[in-house]
């Protein structure tokens, strides 16, 4: 049964979306493994019907990735793109070297285009909060329970 959440996909995510069924065509293989994960993602995001006859066409034809890539204009769904693609292109068990290269291309553009200052910024934001949340205690001994107390509140968060 579909997930699919009542929100409007930005015109930014969907060109993430985009980049990530192109980067699939990357070494002219689409495996079954990567066609699944674009059927799924199809299932899961709440695109648009025009969004998802555009998807459609490019599980089926390649598309240029960097095209793709340079029209994702918000930096926090290019550094979703980068978290997606390092499992699409490992999702069929072969990392090859044109996957390699494209994605070391794709993250220099990235690093050009990213405001660093800016992030820092949004990434402070998001981790503070309303209300103040205790340091954990310090006991000896306890560290992967302390760990495992900011991982828990971090995937509250979420």
């Amino acid at each position: 049964m579909p997930r699919k959440a009542n929100r409007k996909i930005t015109e930014s995510e969907f060109y993430m979306w985009r980049a990530l069924f192109a980067i699939s065509h990357a070494d002219d293989v689409v495996s079954n493994e990567e066609i699944r994960f674009m059927m799924e993602a199809m299932e899961d995001i709440p695109f648009s019907p025009e969004q998802e006859i555009i998807l459609k066409d490019d599980i089926k034809h390649k598309r240029d990735i960097v095209e793709m890539f340079e029209k994702i204009s918000d930096i926090r769904d290019q550094a979703k793109f980068f978290q997606f693609a390092r499992d699409v292109v490992h999702i069929d068990g072969d990392y090859g070297k044109a996957e390699q290269e494209l994605l070391l291309k794709l993250k220099r553009a990235h690093l050009k285009r990213a405001d660093v200052d800016q992030l820092i910024g949004q990434v402070e934001l998001e981790f503070e909060s309303e209300e103040a949340v205790p340091p954990p205690e310090k006991k000896p001994g306890k560290r992967k329970d302390i760990l495992f107390s900011f991982r828990n509140r971090f995937l509250d968060g979420l």
